[in-house]
């Protein structure tokens, strides 16, 4: 978001050139919870290149490394966040997902009060 950096590079500013799903089990969220939902990578990827996405520091992280994308999926015809972490420091514009789930009713107004998405 605004005001927030990323090894000195503004979010805002970050590149997004590739998007890369090294272990596609980690999409598979149905393993780790009950009636969680999959993500295909493709999906995920389609979310993360969003030119609409939000981009955010990722409060979960352990090692501050990681960001939180929230984009649109046509594809998968929903608002999905994905975790990302950079290929290399500082970020070149190719970036690793982590992980990826439907984005939460808490966070959907962020996106959609910027974007008109169903």
């Amino acid at each position: 978001m605004s005001g927030e950096f990323y090894d000195g590079i503004p979010l805002e500013l970050l590149l997004f050139e590739e998007v890369r799903v090294p272990d596609p089990t980690h999409l598979r969220r149905s393993l780790r919870y009950r009636g969680a939902l999959d993500i295909e990578p493709e999906h995920a990827v389609e979310a993360a290149l969003d030119p609409r996405r939000l981009v955010g520091r990722d409060p979960s992280s352990r090692t501050g490394e990681s960001i939180r994308v929230v984009g649109y999926s046509a594809g998968m015809g929903r608002l999905l966040t994905v975790v990302l972490l950079p290929d290399r420091h500082p970020p070149d514009g190719v970036w690793q997902i982590a992980t990826a789930w439907p984005t939460d009713k808490r966070v959907r107004p962020a996106y959609q009060g910027l974007w008109e998405v169903s």
